[in-house]
This record gives structure tokens, C-alpha cells and sequence, in this order.
């Protein structure tokens, strides 16, 4: 994203009429607002519809942006709040805790699935599958330790900014962010094949079982494109011998496919159909 005087001055142009300053903000903030929806509420299709609503809500508010902090901060916490009154997933009512997590291993474990492993038809399946894995750790922490963690570990913001994002203290998001990082962490050591290749649980070892009860669809794909090399997202595994714990969980957690999604003709619909009132007049 632009710097932080670069953004006022294009929601400063929006604001007068410059529709191609509007553009201009969607493009620099769709990517955080998509990254930050995935991760919340797992699903891309979701995550597509709910960016589509927060961009809404952000260019139709821009006037209410004082340039009293980071213009990140304020598009971030509009985002959040949104997020934060939606409905909770199915997913996120079953994993509700990092413990669901691990009676759900422990049973796997019980009854061998770790031991059936199978040959990888597609390297993308196997990099589908450690995506799957990462977002659903994300779904056991309830949703403010959850944002917690995605601004301060995949999204790199300031505690600053962070609190700002939640509406909390500095002192309260550290603490947040703290023991948002401690409980996936804690998980990933004593779990997961990425952290320690002793481990019980590898991607190639839980593959079959996510195949077998349709979390893993092979022709349609979550995370991973069907047609990308996943040998790409595979090899980085190695990378993360060399790292320390606390890099490990941001490296993984920023392996994720490159956002692809373009809302600027969601925009441009918005604005010459004349359905909100987005800029004021020139």
C-alpha cells in the first residue's frame, strides 16, 4: 500500500469527485481487505462476498475519514467490524478451541490415519491441504485474538495501529496478540510436521482423510489454483529449518496464494448506477 500522506491525498481527490482517485484506493486496499476476510471466515466465497461489502461501506464513508491515524488502521477496523457482526461458520462453531483441534488429531491418530499415507496425484493437493490445515488453527481462537493475530503476524501492522484496528488499548492488543501467537504456536510445535518432522501430523498423512470427507474437493480447490505448480508452496518447507519459531508462523502464514481478485468494476457499478452516494459532488 501507498504511504500513509499518498492515501490522504487520494481520499482527499475521492472526496472532491475524482473517480479515478476512488479507483486508486481499491486497488491499494482490496488485497488487505481479502487477505483479512480469508482469514477470518475461511471460506473464499465468503471472503469475496464480505471484501465486496467492506469496500462498500469504506467508499461510502470516506468523508468520515479525519486523518486522525494510519488511513490502514481506519479501513481495517471498518473491516473488522463487519466481520466481527457476521454470523459464525459452521467451521468456526466446531473449532472453537485449540482443543477441538487436538481431540481431533488424537482420534485420527487412534485409529491410524497418519500411518495410511498415499501417493500425491497433484503437488497442489498436498499444498491445499497445509492451507486447510493453517486456516482452520486460525478458526480456534475466537474472533478478536483471531484479528489480533492476523494484523500483527501476517499483516505485519504496528501495535499501534493494531490497537486502533480493535478499539483497544496498546498494552490489550499485545497481551491479545501475545497469547494469540503462544496458542498457534504452541500447537504447530507439538503437532505439525512443518515445525518438526517428528511430528505426527504431516500434510501428505492427513490428505487422504480431508479427501475422504470432502474437505479437500481436487477439482475445485480452496486456497491452491488448480493449474499452479504446488511444487512451489511445497518447497518452501524447507525454508522453515533455518527460521526461528516466531518467523516459522508468519512465513507460513504468509504462503498462501497471491490475491487475485479485482473489485474495481464493483466500484465503477456502484458509482455510474448512481446507488450510493460515494464522493460529493464536483
Amino acid at each position: 500500500m501507498k504511504n500513509n500522506n499518498e492515501m490522504n491525498q487520494l481520499v482527499c481527490n475521492a472526496v472532491q469527485g475524482s473517480k479515478t482517485a476512488l479507483e486508486e484506493i481499491i486497488r491499494e486496499i482490496q488485497k488487505y481487505i481479502y487477505s483479512l476476510s480469508l482469514r477470518m471466515l475461511f471460506d473464499p466465497e465468503d471472503a469475496e462476498d464480505t471484501t465486496q461489502e467492506i469496500l462498500i461501506t469504506i467508499i461510502t464513508n470516506l468523508q468520515g475519514y479525519r486523518q486522525e491515524g494510519p488511513f490502514r488502521a481506519w479501513i481495517m477496523r471498518i473491516a473488522y467490524n463487519k466481520i466481527k457482526a457476521a454470523r459464525k461458520s459452521r467451521i468456526e462453531k466446531k473449532m472453537s478451541t485449540i482443543n477441538n483441534l487436538e481431540e481431533i488429531i488424537d482420534r485420527y491418530e487412534a485409529k491410524n490415519h497418519f500411518k495410511k499415507q498415499q501417493d500425491i496425484p497433484q503437488p497442489y493437493l498436498e499444498a491445499e491441504t497445509r492451507s486447510i490445515c493453517i486456516h482452520a488453527i486460525l478458526m480456534c481462537l475466537d474472533r478478536s485474538h483471531r484479528m489480533a493475530f492476523i494484523s500483527g503476524v501476517v499483516l505485519e501492522v504496528s501495535g499501534k495501529e493494531g490497537a486502533q484496528i480493535l478499539d483497544i488499548s496498546e498494552s490489550a492488543y499485545r497481551k491479545q496478540l501475545s497469547r494469540a501467537r503462544k496458542k498457534i504456536k504452541d500447537f504447530l510445535i507439538k503437532n505439525c510436521c512443518l515445525f518438526n518432522e517428528a511430528n505426527r501430523c504431516s500434510c501428505k498423512s492427513i490428505l487422504p482423510k480431508y479427501l475422504h470427507k470432502g474437505w479437500i474437493k481436487p477439482d475445485k480447490p480452496r486456497f491452491i489454483p488448480k493449474n499452479t505448480d504446488g511444487d512451489v508452496y511445497l518447497k518452501t518447507g524447507k525454508y522453515l529449518k533455518e527460521m526461528d519459531d516466531l518467523k516459522k508462523l508468519s512465513f507460513i502464514y504468509n504462503s498462501i496464494p497471491p490475491f487475485d481478485f479485482d473489485f474495481i468494476d464493483t466500484v465503477k457499478d456502484i458509482y455510474q448506477n448512481k446507488r450510493y452516494q460515494i464522493t460529493s459532488d464536483p
